[in-house]
């Protein structure tokens, strides 16, 4: 999905990857916004797949603006969010999870950035205040954790020639109660993997339950990892076919995507998730023993 506020000419689309089909979105009212940024969202009830919209004026009034795809004469609808919370930053991180849209939001009038929760059947809002200690940045991640919103932040280190990994994860349990249970994974300064010189990022989870992580620029060897928390086992897949000259990494990128089939509904309706480690019950922003990882293995393969 494709949608930008960097000039007025810029067509806005959503496209099927397997199918090349596409539909271009309706032109909408541009006057006075600094800052635009749209979500997709999903109705496993009513088998609709929404677009939710986001605008900013330059007076930092919020616009929410949401379009109904696969209807006759798609039009964009206004509707009204109670709280002036946000989406955070530009990066506009979301997921969709048995109906619910969420996304990090913040609010300069709050001390903790908040989680909003956008249900997409009834078209309504819902803030839930994020983990303490979990601080939104570069590397954050919305997943589905076995049919729960879970949020993941990466720490590394690069200085010793290969890269010490910390994964933290936040997993919301109780919406109203705003409860959330946190685990931590630690690969051991022993367990060196390869040597890695620029940051990794989360792309996703599998069907498996592994997160996979990717480096976020693009420079040769190309590598991709899957975590599996349940195992506590880190594998190093090495992509291969991939052009020697440096003069065309300078200029391509690389994106990477877990699950990806031919239907996008399907996708959507049999959601990704991944089964937690044993945990007892938790209680508010409760945290579990941190975790280490005690199995690397290295791979090659040709893409």
């Amino acid at each position: 999905m494709r949608i930008s506020n960097e000039n007025d000419d810029v067509v806005r689309m959503i496209c099927n990857p397997s199918t090349g089909q596409y539909a271009i979105l309706p032109p909408d009212l541009r006057t006075g916004y600094q800052e635009v940024g749209g979500f997709l969202g999903f109705d496993p009830i009513g088998k609709q797949f929404k677009v939710l919209v986001y605008k900013r004026r330059v007076d930092d009034e919020l616009v929410y603006q949401i379009l109904i795809l696969g209807t006759e004469n798609m039009k964009w609808r206004e509707i009204i969010c109670p709280l002036t919370y946000g989406p955070y930053g530009y990066r506009w991180e979301h997921i969709c999870i048995n109906g619910v849209l969420y996304y990090i939001a913040d609010d300069p009038d709050e001390e903790h950035d908040m989680i909003g929760c956008f249900d997409v059947r009834f078209e309504k809002f819902k803030f839930v205040h994020l983990a303490p200690y979990c601080l939104p940045n570069w590397s954050t991640k919305l997943i589905n954790y076995k049919g729960k919103l879970g949020v993941i932040n990466l720490e590394d280190d690069y200085d010793d020639g290969g890269f010490s990994l910390k994964i933290s994860m936040w997993v919301l349990e109780n919406v109203e109660k705003h409860e959330w249970t946190t685990y931590a994974y630690t690969l051991r300064a022993e367990n060196k993997v390869v040597k890695v010189s620029q940051n990794l990022s989360v792309i996703g989870v599998t069907g498996s339950g592994d997160i996979v992580l990717a480096n976020h620029n693009l420079y040769k060897p190309i590598y991709v990892f899957y975590f599996n928390p349940e195992r506590n086992t880190l594998l190093c897949v090495e992509i291969q076919g991939v052009r020697e000259e440096e003069e065309w990494f300078k200029n391509h990128k690389v994106y990477c995507f877990v699950n990806h089939v031919e239907d996008l509904r399907f996708d959507v309706m049999k959601t990704t998730s991944i089964s937690p480690p044993e945990q007892s019950t938790s209680t508010s922003s409760r945290e579990a023993e941190a975790h280490q990882v005690r199995t690397v293995a290295h791979l090659k393969q040709d893409r």
